[in-house]
């Protein structure tokens, strides 16, 4: 073993003195295969990175959730408007989800724990700027639903909600938002004309929604209720939501799929429109997967073309050296070298041409990360199976390319290789 280890050690150096009698030309034929493996480590590096924060963005949304949101639709219901504005003949839309939706729901999913919450269509406002957010109404539990963090402050209490108080939660793109020194926690928003006390910041999933202000349920429901109008152009508009979202949490993650496909059925018997979105954050995990491997896929088939072509450069110069170095072929084969010897020294050549290619290949896919990663938002993550990928298959590009020269070489015969020099 050790001496077939000499034996490898001994071709590999011999391999390189040869390629640095002649350094320019070693140079130029290695940047195919640089580029390449550059390529093939920035791209899995930048494909691994976005993999990682799209799912983590989905699993904070809770694997095991199901999440209905009531959204307006064109084909709302309409229903006679309240006693008190029929001198004006406004038309009532009705659209989301309903209360006995829900009741629907807890029959079909016994043991399944679902929130509820209140959805307020007011406007915010801080003095006379308008927040652009939307605003629920939450239970206090409803933050445990997700992989959510309390930035500052406090949340709201189950006495905070049974009191129906004035206050509320924002996430921190609206806390952002908010004018004035010391933080969004002491200061107070509008909304709809009633003012709102901030307790405290919090950290959700970005793809929760445009929903910013989270206040206590039972305070949204008394301030605001459930119908809403809406005036534009001296025409009054009034909206009925019952429920604004509703969570459904299952304890069995094989079972989200099929129970997704019952809610859709009960929502078509029930809803004439589409004003019930439903997000099922285990389907958005498997179809992001699906395409994240697709698109690794394509990228590694760039990167492959560019590999292909470092590979045709390095079997052009092999050919060449190997019409340069006859005379010396000639010489080994009159002193006792054979054919396997042969194929094997300018075999090891080309496979340290290779090697060499991709481990300054992988210092530039290093350096071009975070390059890669200020244009695209996307953080780069190395992973040893990427590099260790990259650097197997320039060794391989260096086997396949440069096998055909080698054989070449060693089927030369030593009368004419003398011959020739």
């Amino acid at each position: 073993m050790r001496k077939r280890l000499s034996w490898i050690l001994e071709l590999a150096l011999d391999g390189a003195r040869n390629l640095f009698r002649h350094k320019l030309r070693s140079l130029l034929t290695l940047l195919g295969v640089m580029f390449g493996v550059g390529a093939v480590v920035t791209m899995m590096a930048i494909g691994e990175g976005a993999q990682r924060t799209v799912l983590k963005e989905i699993e904070g949304l809770g694997l095991n959730n199901i999440i209905l949101d009531s959204v307006p639709s064109p084909g709302s219901s309409r229903e006679p408007p309240p006693s008190s504005s029929r001198q004006s003949s406004p038309v009532l839309y009705n659209y989301g989800l309903t209360f006995r939706d829900v009741q629907r729901i807890q029959a079909l999913f016994p043991e399944a724990s679902i929130t509820v919450s209140h959805l307020v269509k007011q406007k915010v406002y801080q003095g006379s700027q308008r927040i652009d957010t939307r605003v629920l109404g939450v239970s206090p539990d409803y933050f445990n639903q997700f992989q959510s963090s309390l930035v500052k402050g406090v949340l709201p209490s189950e006495l905070n909600n049974l009191n129906g108080h004035a206050v509320a939660v924002v996430t921190e793109p609206v806390a952002d938002s908010l004018s004035g020194l010391g933080g969004a926690v002491g200061k107070q928003i509008r909304i709809g004309g009633k003012t709102i006390s901030i307790i405290g910041v919090v950290r959700l999933p970005s793809r929760l929604g445009p929903v910013g202000v989270f206040m206590p349920y039972i305070t949204a429901k008394r301030l605001y209720g459930t119908i809403n109008a809406k005036r534009e152009s001296g025409s009054v508009e009034f909206t009925r939501t019952e429920v604004g979202q509703v969570i459904i949490n299952l304890s069995d993650e094989n079972i989200i799929s099929d129970a997704a496909q019952v809610l859709l059925r009960m929502l078509a018997e029930t809803h004439s429109s589409s004003d019930v979105l439903v997000t099922v954050p285990l389907d958005l995990l498997l179809s992001k997967q699906r395409t994240q491997r697709v698109l690794n896929m394509v990228l590694l088939a760039i990167a492959a073309i560019s590999l292909l072509v470092g590979g045709i450069g390095i079997m052009n110069i092999m050919l060449a050296i190997v019409t340069e170095r006859i005379p010396e072929i000639g010489v080994r084969r009159a002193l006792g070298a054979s054919q396997r010897d042969i194929m094997w020294q300018f075999l090891a050549e080309t496979v340290v041409l290779s090697t060499t290619g991709g481990l300054l290949g992988c210092l530039i896919g290093f350096s071009a990360v975070p390059v890669a990663s200020h244009f695209t938002g996307w953080a780069g993550v190395f992973t040893p199976g990427a590099v260790l990928t990259a650097l197997a298959v320039s060794w391989l590009v260096g086997v396949v390319f440069g096998l055909a020269p080698a054989i070449q070489a060693a089927k030369l015969r030593p009368v004419e290789c003398l011959r020739h020099g």
